[in-house]
């Protein structure tokens, strides 16, 4: 059978795509999308003319749900919604070209491998008025979930935070420090107060987005002298405005502390490497997600103080039949500076 995707074949270019899809595996319609930072930064041409050209023509958006058309395995229902997940795993891999395979350890699993492929970054994303997909990369959407289920991959991105600093309620911190006032910092700090159920002190520059982080403790970044220390920090502000934060938290950390970095910067920052020595602190890098975290995301997002704060960050629901739209919530998106999203239901 035939269907229509979109892609990306040139900064600010979108052109739609006829593509024969295999019933193999599990027919899934995609219905919400939300835009990333990262489908901004293709969209604008923010990456060197090398990257671009290797990676166009691609389908943009990894953050998206979808409705089952047909399960040849009967494990989904027709209409039954389901998150898909973009992280695909290394089917080529036989777990001996590293000396230590990382599918295997549970602090790292699929994402980090080196051969898995990542939807809208070097593996198409979900762009697509229809896809054939393995049960592996769709995770049910509770009944008392709507659109916001559109939001678990921002969630699992911080569920993955914490397990990867090994951090659970039985042994949480009194305290974690967030740095970033932006929806990754809303999402993880959210993630932690849910998660752990301990305080959560978060810093950022905007009174205005501060002031919807209504379940933490909030401070400005040019005033953290009464942020009381802490054993984990995390920093969540990304672009080159993350080693300002970095070097707070390294500052506010105590002796033997973690500090966890989730914010993607544009360039090299500094750090201070001498108060990281001084005060044994380790420095953990986390990105991304795999599915043991979307589980998790959803299961957070079926306690209703959790899911009520998520809604927030949904600013509108726009409806795309068309690439007119679909572009138009490209260029608002890439333009916006709220702390939310505008979310495309997609039709084409």
């Amino acid at each position: 059978m035939f269907a229509k995707s979109y892609k990306i074949t040139e900064p600010k270019r979108f052109e739609i795509f006829i593509e024969d899809i295999q019933n193999n595996d599990v027919l899934v319609r995609p219905e919400y999308l939300a835009v990333c930072k990262a489908d901004i930064r293709y969209y604008l041409g923010n990456r060197s003319l090398n990257v671009l050209k290797r990676k166009f023509p691609m389908s943009l958006i990894h953050e998206a749900t979808g409705v089952v058309v047909k399960d040849k395995n009967g494990n989904f229902a027709p209409g039954q919604r389901v998150v898909l997940l973009p992280c695909r795993k290394a089917e080529d891999c036989d777990g001996t070209k590293c000396d230590e395979c990382v599918r295997n350890n549970p602090h790292l699993l699929d994402n980090y491998c080196a051969d898995s492929k990542f939807c809208s970054s070097n593996f198409d994303g979900f762009s697509k008025e229809l896809m054939d997909i393995s049960s592996d990369y769709l995770v049910p959407v509770p009944d008392e979930v709507g659109a916001e289920a559109v939001f678990s991959e921002l969630i699992s991105v911080g569920c993955c935070a914490l397990r990867r600093a090994g951090l659970e309620r039985s042994n949480a911190p009194k305290n974690i420090a967030v740095w970033g006032d932006g929806i990754m910092g809303y999402i993880i700090a959210l993630v932690a107060k849910y998660s752990l159920e301990c305080e959560v002190d978060v810093i950022g520059l905007s009174k205005e987005k501060l002031a919807e982080f209504d379940f933490a403790n909030i401070y400005y970044s040019n005033d953290i002298e009464d942020l009381p220390r802490m054993t984990v920090a995390i920093e969540a502000v990304g672009g080159n405005a993350s080693g300002i934060a970095a070097n707070q938290a390294i500052d506010k950390l105590y002796s033997g502390g973690k500090l966890i970095l989730c914010g993607v910067a544009n360039d090299n920052i500094p750090l201070n490497t001498r108060m990281v020595l001084e005060h044994g602190l380790s420095i953990r890098g986390t990105t991304r997600s795999t599915r043991c975290d979307f589980e998790n995301a959803l299961e957070l997002l079926k306690i209703e103080g959790f899911r009520e704060r998520v809604l927030k960050l949904l600013l509108s629901t726009v409806e795309v039949d068309d690439i007119k739209k679909y572009y138009a919530v490209f260029e608002k998106e890439s333009k916006s500076t709220a702390l939310g999203k505008n979310i495309m239901k997609i039709s084409f």
